[in-house]
């Protein structure tokens, strides 16, 4: 399956993808919307290159809370506990995920993930253990931003190969997209620039 049919798998327009500026608690350039925007797309890139098709609503909707409730740029491990909290106050949220294809029975696994994205390993046996990793791999993409990305960390053997895109994608649109309710719209000619894409993919 290619990008453009990964990305369908979430039916909801591009102006619904990505979280507002609004929804944050904490306006940061680190681990704002541009952030979580590149891991959705590292997220669809990683389905694409596993076929995990299935995960991908849920890893959609973990990709876009795991960093809401954030209140400083610092090392915290907690925050990822304090987003899927937050999703209980945000009834708008929950009935977008709906639309896109989260289902009642997605949660526990999207909890798992967002949960502890922020808090370590997945536990080799845990049954959210692919969602999980599928986030922390599409999160840890993005450290490229932090400079201290360190392969030897991912969990899917396709993730390596996705480093120099990571750092591509980040040096040609960090700070070069404003916020705002079309993130994703003027994000992904970027990705499909880097990637040779046709321009509506």
């Amino acid at each position: 399956m290619d990008l453009e049919n990964v990305r369908a798998l979430v039916t909801i327009p591009d102006a619904a993808l990505v979280p507002p500026p609004s929804l944050f608690a904490h306006q940061s350039t680190l681990h704002g919307q541009a952030h979580v925007a590149r891991v959705m797309v590292h997220a669809f890139r990683l389905v694409e290159a596993t076929g995990f098709t299935e995960e991908m609503p849920r890893l959609w909707a973990a990709a876009y809370l795991h960093d809401i409730a954030r209140t400083h740029d610092g090392t915290c491990h907690r925050h990822g506990a304090d987003a899927w909290a937050r999703l209980a106050t945000l009834p708008d949220v929950r009935a977008l995920f709906r639309r896109a294809g989260v289902k009642d029975d997605d949660y526990p696994a999207i909890e798992a993930a967002v949960t502890v994205h922020s808090q370590g390993e997945p536990p080799p046996d845990h049954p959210h253990r692919r969602l999980m990793a599928l986030l922390k791999d599409a999160d840890g993409l993005d450290r490229v931003r932090l400079g201290d990305l360190d392969p030897r960390y991912f969990r899917h053997a396709q993730t390596a190969g996705m480093v120099d895109f990571a750092g591509r994608l980040y040096e040609t649109t960090d700070g070069r997209i404003e916020p705002g309710p079309d993130y994703w719209s003027r994000l992904w000619p970027h990705v499909a620039r880097i990637l040779a894409l046709r321009p509506s993919a």
